[in-house]
């Protein structure tokens, strides 16, 4: 025994740390998507819901076939009657009793085509259904790109604010031996040393931002918070390099074929058709063949035996059932009348999409022309920014500048970064954007 759990032991020791390891890989974009998907409640309902379309289909299908009946009835009667005697009348007990026991069965031959189009109705409320499960799935990785970049944004940020603060660092270092050596005034030391208090609470603030951020996307994933959550970084500058496609009219073509959104408005349009002809159904006439055998017992026939009576009073029928409907006080023809409102109102349900989509396709390639103009706009920028602030940097370290100067030169720096890694994030989100709409993965 001890051998054993002792063997067990190193198996568990031995496994514990491959699955924390297991645990503590940073999440790639597609880990994320997958998992909020596997976790997310409206996609377990959209799920539901086609298992209850697939129930109304296998209803409908076996609405084709007979059904089967089994009927059963026995009556006890009762009764009192005088008979005359020659020693006097009197009165007399009678009492008897039925059993019938039948088998009934109907099949539907014709009823103006109305089994035939709920089965098609139902075939397409499931392929609607489906697609209702594509649809809320893509509306999840679009929530998470969007909190997974900005949680890519906050951490170049954490890096900016690190480098910055390092860079502080090392003039707060030179301008402590310069105040020892007093060859630099009071009023500019305070100032570096203020710069690097306030460099060092922005790399504290820019972990908070990262942290919550991070909580951020592991609740839309509906994950319980863990600490070690981190995510993997992509190769941005590779990203941004791809050219991305800025033809919104041929995008909205693409984009026509291949939504989900539009794709259930179709199927649902096609649906309400279908309401249209099965309630025409209802005027016209319905033919049914059906068909029965029973047979019963009477205690009246006291010289025939239980057995011998059902073996003979077996009676079989079979024949055909006519029913042509003549008035209904408007039934079908307000059905009807509904049906079709129905579909028009489908219909104009699909021109909004199709607009909305037409006006987000349009919104996106705006968005994405002003992100890529900005960006280039921003990086001419932060590179004369570079120059100066070497400059700056050179001319303060030789005491050719006060801190003032430097500091206003550094902070633009810091302002011009900040700008460019947010305009940089903002390109890539609105790229992925144009991509979802062409119907390319979103993934890094």
């Amino acid at each position: 025994m001890i051998k054993h759990f002792i063997l067990v032991q190193i198996i568990v020791l031995s496994i514990i740390p491959k699955f924390i390891q297991a645990q503590e890989q940073p999440f790639s974009l597609d880990a994320c998507i997958k998992y909020a998907w596997e976790n997310s409640t409206e996609i377990s309902r959209a799920s539901n819901s086609v298992g209850i379309q697939n129930a109304y289909l296998a209803q409908s299908k076996a609405e084709r076939g007979p059904n089967l009946f089994m009927n059963g009835s026995q009556t006890l009667n009762s009764s009192r009657s005088y008979e005359n005697s020659d020693t006097g009348g009197s009165w007399k007990q009678n009492s008897s009793s039925k059993l019938s026991v039948s088998l009934n069965s109907e099949i539907t031959l014709y009823n103006g085509a109305k089994l035939k189009n709920t089965i098609a109705q139902n075939k397409t409320n499931l392929a609607a259904s489906e697609t209702d499960i594509q649809t809320q799935k893509e509306l999840i990785s679009l929530n998470i790109l969007s909190a997974y970049i900005n949680a890519l944004l906050t951490i170049e940020n954490v890096k900016n604010s690190e480098s910055q603060l390092q860079s502080t660092k090392k003039q707060f270092e030179l301008a402590e031996a310069r105040k020892s050596a007093g060859i630099i005034s009071a009023s500019d030391f305070l100032n570096i040393k203020s710069q690097y208090a306030l460099d060092k609470a922005l790399v504290i603030n820019a972990k908070n931002t990262l942290r919550i951020n991070y909580v951020a996307l592991m609740q839309l994933m509906n994950m319980p918070i863990n600490d070690s959550f981190s995510i993997q970084e992509p190769n941005v500058d590779a990203l941004l390099k791809i050219a991305s496609e800025s033809d919104a009219n041929l995008i909205y073509k693409i984009a026509l074929g291949i939504q989900p959104t539009i794709k259930s408005a179709e199927l649902y349009l096609e649906s309400a058709k279908m309401d249209s002809k099965i309630a025409q159904a209802g005027a016209l006439p319905q033919l049914s063949l059906g068909g029965s055998i029973g047979s019963g017992y009477s205690s009246d026939m006291t010289d025939v035996n239980f057995g011998d009576q059902f073996s003979n009073k077996i009676n079989p029928s079979i024949g055909l059932s006519l029913s042509i409907p003549i008035f209904q006080r408007k039934k079908v023809k307000t059905n009807v009348t509904i049906a079709n409102i129905q579909t028009q109102n489908e219909e104009l349900i699909l021109v909004d999409l199709k607009n909305d989509l037409r006006k987000y396709i349009e919104q996106a390639c705006i968005d994405s022309q002003i992100a890529s103009s900005n960006y280039l706009a921003l990086q001419e920028q932060y590179d004369a920014e570079i120059e100066s602030y070497q400059l700056s940097d050179e001319m303060f370290t030789q005491g050719m500048i006060n801190s003032v100067d430097f500091l206003t030169s550094k902070n633009n720096l810091v302002s011009a970064e900040n700008k460019l890694t947010q305009a940089k994030y903002n390109v890539l989100l609105q790229n992925k954007i144009i991509d979802y709409y062409i119907g390319n993965t979103i993934l890094f």
